[in-house]
C-alpha cells in the first residue's frame, strides 16, 4: 500500500513539475459557464443566475491532494445597440489547491458579453465576451514543504522565494448559438485564455525580472452542444470540449441523456471520457428550467491506476436563475357616463 501511494505522488508532483502552468478543468465544465467561455456571460433567459462548483481529485487515496470551489454571478443587463442585442456582466471565483502545501490559484475574474441578434427573432445569436482580473499564486502550508537538501540533512526549509504573488490575467471569447427548430438547439464556441501570457512563478514576479522568466502558455478552448427532443419525454445532447495550452491537450466527449419527468422535473443522465485519462459518470437534474444540480465522477483510466485502482475525482454543481418581471402597467379604460 505505501509503495503504491508513494508512485502516485510520484506521478502526481511530476505531473505538476512537467505541467506547472497547468489550467483548472472540469467535469461538469457546463455547469461553470464562465470559467469556460466569457461569452456565456448572460446568455440565457431570465434575470440573474448564481451557480458554484466543488471539485476533489484523489480523495480517498490522497485527502485534499487537489480541491476547487467555484462560485460565479452573471446577469444580461441592458439591450444593446439594437432591441434584439443585449449585454451582459459577471463575477467569477475560483481557489485551486494541490498537495501537501497547499499550492493555490485563486482567480477574481470580472466578464462582459455583448449578444449580437443575427435575426429579428434571435434565433441566432453571435456573442463576444471579454473577462479580466486578478490571480494569485500562494502556498497556503509552507512547513509542509519537503526538498531534497531538507531531506538529507533533516534540518528545515528554508523559507525563500514563495511569497504570494499577484499578477493579472485576461481572457475573451466567441460563441454562436442557434435555435434550429424549437425543440433543437446548436452551440459553439472558441475561448482563448491568458492572452498576455502574464509571468506567474513565485521568483521572477517578486523579483520583476524577465531572465528565465516561466510565461502562463495562451490556452484555446473549443466546445460545442448539440440538445434536440427525441420525443415528448426523452432528449439527448452530445457535447465536446477541446483544450490547447503550453503543448498539452486535452479532448472530452460527453453523451447526455435527458427524461422529463413531469412538467416540472426533469431527470439528467451521461457519460464521457476524457482521452487517455479518465472515463465519466454523469447525473443532473432540472426544475422548471431554473434551478439545475449535477454530479459527475471521473473514473481514472490512465496509467495512474496501477497505484489509485481507477479513483479520480467527484465534482457537484448547481445554479440558479431568477426571473424577476416587471408587470406591465394596466392601462386606465375611460367608460363614459351618458
Amino acid at each position: 500500500m505505501q509503495l503504491k501511494r508513494l508512485l502516485l505522488l510520484g506521478a502526481i508532483f511530476i505531473t505538476l513539475e512537467t505541467l506547472s502552468a497547468q489550467d483548472i478543468h472540469a467535469t461538469l465544465f457546463n455547469m461553470t459557464p464562465l470559467t469556460l467561455n466569457p461569452a456565456l456571460t448572460g446568455a440565457y433567459e431570465g434575470t440573474a443566475r448564481i451557480g458554484g462548483m466543488y471539485r476533489d481529485q484523489w480523495r480517498s487515496f490522497v485527502p485534499n491532494a487537489f480541491t476547487r470551489p467555484t462560485i460565479y454571478v452573471d446577469a444580461p443587463i441592458i439591450r444593446g445597440f439594437r432591441k434584439t442585442d443585449w449585454v451582459g456582466v459577471g463575477l467569477m471565483n475560483y481557489s485551486d489547491k494541490a498537495g501537501s502545501g497547499k499550492l493555490g490559484v485563486t482567480a477574481s475574474m470580472l466578464s462582459l458579453s455583448y449578444h449580437f441578434a443575427m435575426d429579428k427573432a434571435a434565433k441566432n445569436v453571435l456573442t463576444l465576451g471579454l473577462q479580466g482580473g486578478q490571480v494569485q499564486r500562494s502556498f497556503g502550508d509552507k512547513e509542509s514543504l519537503k526538498f531534497a537538501d531538507a531531506i538529507t540533512s533533516g534540518l528545515p526549509t528554508e523559507e525563500t522565494g514563495f511569497d504570494d504573488v499577484s499578477y493579472l490575467d485576461f481572457n475573451a471569447g466567441l460563441m454562436l448559438r442557434s435555435t434550429i427548430q424549437d425543440n433543437t438547439a446548436l452551440e459553439i464556441g472558441l475561448a482563448f485564455n491568458h492572452i498576455t501570457q502574464p509571468k506567474y512563478n513565485f521568483q521572477d514576479v517578486q523579483l520583476g525580472t524577465d531572465d528565465g522568466a516561466l510565461k502562463r502558455p495562451m490556452r484555446i478552448v473549443a466546445h460545442s452542444k448539440y440538445e434536440t427532443d427525441l420525443t415528448d419525454k426523452w432528449s439527448i445532447a452530445p457535447t465536446v470540449l477541446a483544450q490547447l495550452t503550453g503543448g498539452a491537450t486535452e479532448v472530452v466527449l460527453q453523451g447526455w441523456g435527458g427524461y422529463q419527468i413531469n412538467q416540472d422535473y426533469k431527470l439528467d443522465f451521461g457519460l464521457g471520457y476524457r482521452f487517455g485519462d479518465s472515463g465519466q459518470l454523469l447525473l443532473g437534474a432540472d426544475y422548471q428550467k431554473q434551478l439545475k444540480v449535477a454530479f459527475g465522477y471521473d473514473l481514472n483510466v490512465s496509467s495512474l491506476n496501477v497505484a489509485s485502482k481507477y479513483q479520480g475525482g467527484f465534482e457537484i454543481a448547481a445554479y440558479y436563475i431568477f426571473k424577476i418581471y416587471k408587470k406591465p402597467d394596466t392601462p386606465a379604460i375611460i367608460c363614459p357616463h351618458f
